[in-house]
């Protein structure tokens, strides 16, 4: 309980409990509830079980090795559909879209142990890690998730490189991790991924003739309107079913009028309202503040591979965040482990250490 982010997400699943109440489909609601109380209890067993920093440092293997999996798998299914790779997820996420934000923080999580870890054989297992990762999104060719791994990475490597903080050679390495990936970027994109991110900078402006990138930007306003009239939300794709009331007659929403909404914020907003909403932000922030006090713990304790080990995770929850940010990820799994190494980083660098100095 001396987690503030774990504290509200138990209080914002509460609160997602609640809109059982005011959500159009109750029966859906309530498994989708269930399965989020299922995963918050798993996620504080975990928390309660890892209590030591090899223990945590398994963790994180655990996430790396699944996405290296997951990575595999897709590389073996290849292309599917129109220059991506389509019907592959897993059972929270099973569209392709929401794989690849699955995968993207894990990239930045790879890369710090490829750089930290000394036995050869493990260096070279990340670096193979890495490769089916940042392959696997480059075939799925989602722009979201692309954009997170750039934004991630450029992150770690650029505090890596400014910071005062250091290991031996560090700028050197962040020198040299930068021209490899920048190589092995350029290898891995092919046509059909360059031509897809090209789009990012287009189709800023609704079209009425088709579904664009900027429909989006529609579906988010009208979630907003939809929350002036439904503040405490409606529930479990509550979006899905009364949103289409607020988008204008005129825009082509690609064939049918429920879409979701394609954000976790305004997900958020139209299933839990304002207050869900809130809740969802203080999370996020809890997570980013108890890891800056741990960096600075470890700043002082001059452990240098542990303090980038939380910046790595910092990272990682920054990329699930720009990924999240154009998906309806609200109760993803991943984004709550991302949340989960916060929590245990706290733990073990922070309230540990605390409770060691009293004794």
């Amino acid at each position: 309980m001396a987690i503030p982010q774990l504290k509200i997400a138990w209080i914002l699943c509460f609160l997602y409990g609640l809109t059982y109440f005011l959500s159009p489909i109750p029966e859906l609601h309530y498994d989708a509830w269930m399965f989020y109380v299922k995963m918050l209890v798993t996620l504080t067993i975990a928390f309660k079980l890892c209590d030591s920093i090899d223990k945590f440092n398994y963790v994180l293997f655990g996430y790396i090795y699944g996405a290296w999996y997951m990575g595999f798998y897709v590389y073996q299914v290849g292309r599917n559909s129109g220059g991506r790779v389509e019907r592959v997820g897993m059972v929270d996420s099973p569209d392709a879209n929401g794989l690849a934000a699955a995968l993207a923080p894990s990239i930045v999580l790879t890369l710090y142990f490829f750089w930290v870890t000394k036995n050869k054989l493990a260096k070279a297992a990340f670096a193979v890690a890495g490769v089916f990762i940042a392959n696997a999104i480059v075939l799925i060719n989602s722009r979201g998730a692309f954009l997170a791994v750039a934004l991630s990475t450029a992150i770690f490597l650029w505090i890596m490189f400014t910071s005062s903080f250091q290991r031996k050679f560090q700028k050197q390495t962040a020198i040299a991790i930068l021209i490899t990936g920048l190589a092995g970027g350029l290898y891995l994109a092919d046509d059909a991924f360059i031509e897809r991110m090209y789009t990012l900078g287009e189709q800023t402006e609704v079209d009425s003739d088709r579904e664009t990138g900027a429909t989006r930007m529609v579906f988010w306003k009208a979630a907003w309107d939809m929350a002036k009239d439904y503040p405490f939300g409606k529930g479990f794709r509550g979006f899905n079913q009364i949103g289409y009331h607020y988008i204008p007659a005129h825009v082509n929403t690609g064939g049918k009028r429920t879409r979701t909404v394609h954000s976790t914020w305004f997900e958020a907003l139209s299933e839990v309202g304002y207050a869900g909403l809130l809740l969802f932000i203080l999370m996020i922030y809890f997570s980013f503040k108890t890891t800056q006090r741990c960096k600075q713990i470890l700043k002082e304790q001059k452990e240098v591979d542990e303090y980038f080990k939380v910046v790595a995770i910092q990272c990682a929850l920054i990329a699930f965040i720009v990924a999240m940010t154009f998906l309806n990820r609200m109760r993803a799994e991943i984004l709550h482990w991302c949340v989960l190494f916060t929590a245990i980083a706290y733990q073990l660098y922070v309230l540990n250490k605390k409770d060691s100095s009293n004794v």
